[in-house]
């Protein structure tokens, strides 16, 4: 055991700041390396799953939006009457009053989307052509009729319902205005008896939807489907439409267009239907970039735990030189503190948290013998104060033998009163002053107020009338001392004593339901509302001193079981009423 290295049979600083730097720094690490290289590119793959789904979902509503709002300004032009008469006419003069008004319809209807829209209106026998732009000869009845006319989408849907607005995609192509439309709506108008007079299209350029979509830009591509008839078009690049076989990733969906997310080599597609259409939208993202993005994650975790390491060995030499020294000489002064030695020589040290410590330390020391002194000082204080407190432990007794003196000599001279008057007030002075026990019986605390207004009565004579009650239940439950006799005496000094007439004071002490109640009622002068706050902890800094107290230790008892309160109306008298719980078989 002897021959191993002191490295490892004592552990240096220089060992264990290592440890600790190559814990901190290279665990970590190597833990976050693992987790990418284990599971990182599954998660990689859950988060771009959902995150496509997310965006052709919330790109396929804005879509549904559009549409949607087209469809009504179809449905809006289709069955006004203006139009419903010009094509019941026939016919449709330039320049004329009812042209205007048509005019007037068509971009009041479509206002704010004649750079997005246009709506195109054809009777069907071609010779009212009516449009928000450039009529389309693909629309024009007289010479695009033909059935196999795929670019027309009054060709592809020549038997329509009344009621129905047919969506395509199949009529991509180039506007006179240079705006390429990638889907047309289309609606028949009908006269009052049901007859077919002609075709309302709205033909909805790539601006309309293109801008909505993939407006985070984390989607390389965004498809609008129609799956009727296997035709697609791109409305992130415009230019790209067709049937399926152009888009190579639309192979995969195998017929199924249900809302859901495939794989495709290195891309991930999303496909949802879109609400209120027979359309689908798909989205998809190339997934390369997050691989290699992972690739140089892990590479570049791998580099910096091997720089880490080197760094580690390199500033844990230069943290335990400079450390170990200050350390040593500060476990010096410990040792010789420990053993008593007071005076030891201060040092300096260069680095500044050890010089905070050694200062510290230094004031630590200097404590230390102060406290020493001190405690001799404070030895000597406590037997000068213990031979005090003897001496005045003599005063209570010289008070009660003068006391029994003033009584001996009542009943001598045969002064009942004044006999009374002594033997209640020796009564009250011995509660008073033994602070032996927090506590008493209610019992004690009755009896204490029998004593008290036993002087009271002396005092005043019949003028006060005086009722007591203590449930027998209550007599030994143990309370804090001194909760009823400074309310009752409040009751008197505040209340009665500056009345005229008689005076009543009830005194109730009764247990319901396992709650002992106290009841102290006067009918002396009262007091205006708002003389006591609502919440008696206020009362702490007033002069209701006897109030706050007896209330603030019957809570510090009792808690928030507790409850006390006063009620008063001035001329009428006060009634105060405290509850508490029965705690006495609890302490049994």
């Amino acid at each position: 055991m002897d021959s191993k290295p002191n490295f490892w049979r004592k552990r240096t600083l220089f060992g264990r700041l290592l440890i600790y730097f190559l814990i901190v720094l290279i665990v970590p690490l190597g833990l976050f390396s693992a987790y990418y290289a284990l599971i990182g590119g599954r998660n990689q793959e859950r988060y771009l799953t959902e995150q496509t789904m997310n965006l052709v979902a919330v790109d396929a509503d804005k879509v549904s939006s559009v549409l949607e709002d087209y469809r009504h300004k179809a449905y809006q032009l289709s069955t006004n009457p203006l139009i419903v008469h010009i094509m019941e006419e026939d016919r449709l003069e330039a320049n004329s009053t009812i042209s205007r008004d048509l005019y007037q319809l068509l971009f009041s209807v479509m206002r704010g989307d004649t750079y997005l829209a246009s709506a195109n209106i054809v009777s069907n026998t071609g010779r009212v052509r009516i449009s928000t732009h450039t009529f389309p000869d693909v629309y024009d009845l007289r010479y695009h009729g033909n059935d196999w006319d795929m670019n027309s989408i009054i060709s592809q849907n020549a038997n329509i319902s009344p009621t129905a607005s047919i969506i395509s995609i199949r009529g991509h192509r180039m506007a006179d205005n240079g705006r390429q439309v990638v889907a047309s709506i289309l609606r028949r108008i009908y006269d009052s008896e049901g007859t077919n007079l002609g075709y309302l299209v709205i033909d909805i350029y790539a601006e309309a939807l293109s801008n909505l979509v993939n407006t985070e830009r984390l989607l390389g591509d965004v498809l609008l489907i129609d799956n009727r008839d296997f035709y697609a078009t791109s409305l992130v690049h415009t230019e790209r439409f067709g049937t399926f076989d152009k888009f190579p990733s639309l192979s995969q969906l195998k017929g199924d267009y249900s809302r859901r997310t495939m794989h495709t080599g290195t891309s991930i597609v999303s496909i949802t239907p879109i609400h209120g259409t027979t359309l689908h939208l798909a989205g998809s993202v190339s997934a390369a970039p997050f691989q290699e993005s992972l690739d140089r994650l892990l590479y570049a975790f791998g580099l910096t735990m091997a720089v880490g390491t080197l760094l580690a060995m390199g500033l844990s030499f230069l943290f335990s030189r400079s450390i170990a020294r200050p350390i040593r000489n500060l476990a010096y002064r410990m040792g010789e503190v420990e053993q008593g030695n007071l005076q030891t020589k201060a040092v300096k040290s260069r680095i500044w948290e050890f010089a905070q410590l050694e200062h510290s330390f230094n004031i630590m020391v200097q404590q230390i013998a102060g406290l020493l002194e001190l405690t001799r000082e404070e030895q000597e204080k406590l037997s000068e104060a213990e031979r005090k407190a003897l001496e005045s432990q003599m005063n209570p007794h010289f008070l009660f033998n003068t006391l029994n003196t003033i009584k001996a000599l009542a009943r001598m001279h045969g002064e009942e009163d004044i006999y009374t008057i002594t033997v209640k007030l020796g009564k009250l002075l011995r509660s008073t002053i033994d602070n032996h026990e927090s506590e008493c019986t209610l019992e004690q605390s009755m009896a204490l107020i029998d004593s008290y207004l036993t002087i009271q009565r002396l005092r005043f004579g019949s003028k006060l009338k005086v009722q007591t009650y203590l449930d027998p239940g209550c007599a030994s439950v143990k309370t804090p001392k001194l909760i009823i006799q400074p309310l009752v005496e409040n009751a008197i000094i505040h209340g009665l004593e500056p009345k005229v007439g008689e005076w009543t004071l009830s005194v109730r002490v009764v247990k319901l339901s396992g709650r002992i109640f106290i009841t102290i009622e006067d009918n002396g002068i009262g007091f205006p509302p708002g003389t006591l706050p609502d919440n008696l902890d206020e009362l702490a800094n007033s002069t209701h001193v006897g109030v706050y107290n007896v209330y603030r230790r019957l809570f510090l008892t009792y808690g928030k079981q507790m409850t006390f309160s006063l009620t008063s109306k001035v001329g009428e008298g006060t009634t105060v009423n405290i509850s508490f719980p029965d705690e006495t078989k609890e302490r049994k």
